[in-house]
């Protein structure tokens, strides 16, 4: 005679109980004790295609950053009631690039801005005080291409005073602190 499970003799008493009939249930599966199947393989993920990602805007190019040169100059006139800029002859500024990045050649050939005389403004921070007319200082200039004013887009973020015996380069122009040139003898009539 075969045993049933418990749980199927308690469910057919409990229905007996109630008035109905029992109807007899399937035998269980007798249980084992043979060795548990190899457990299968782990599936190997399948590489699924990466959807194209959508299409976005281009972000707004960040703002072109300033450049910077460092420069060596003889300072010609200082702000005052005519110029609201500090007038400086500066040497030789071989890398200076243009707006596009560029660096360009002057008329001789070499390359960057050749020396010359020009304004710049004052940045924040940057002190004049105690300099005069024929004093060496090295600056470093920053560019802003995007300023309005051409008095605007070279602006000083630092200056330092040069030892007085500084020799600067200028390629054979003159400078405030060059020697006078004697003044030339009339001739005789």
């Amino acid at each position: 005679m075969k045993l049933l499970p418990f749980s199927i003799l308690t469910s057919s008493l409990i229905l007996i109980s109630c008035g109905e009939e029992a109807k007899p249930q399937p035998a269980p599966k007798p249980v084992t004790q043979e060795p548990a199947p190899p457990a299968p393989e782990p599936v190997k993920p399948t590489e699924t295609p990466v959807a194209a990602a959508p299409v976005e805007t281009p972000a707004p190019a960040p703002a072109p950053a300033r450049p910077t040169y460092t420069v060596r100059a003889e300072i010609e006139t200082l702000p005052g009631i005519e110029s609201s800029v500090l007038r400086l002859h500066h040497e030789r500024i071989a890398n200076f690039a243009n707006k596009e990045g560029k660096v360009g050649t002057d008329s001789q050939g070499k390359p960057g801005m050749k020396p010359m005389t020009m304004g710049f403004s004052k940045g924040p921070g940057v002190s004049y005080e105690g300099l005069k007319q024929g004093d060496k200082v090295e600056v470093i200039l920053e560019m802003d291409w995007e300023a309005t004013l051409p008095e605007e887009r070279i602006i000083i973020t630092k200056l330092t005073r040069l030892p007085a015996e500084t020799k600067l380069d200028f390629e054979g122009q003159r400078s405030v602190s060059d020697p006078k040139p004697p003044e030339p003898k009339p001739e005789p009539k």
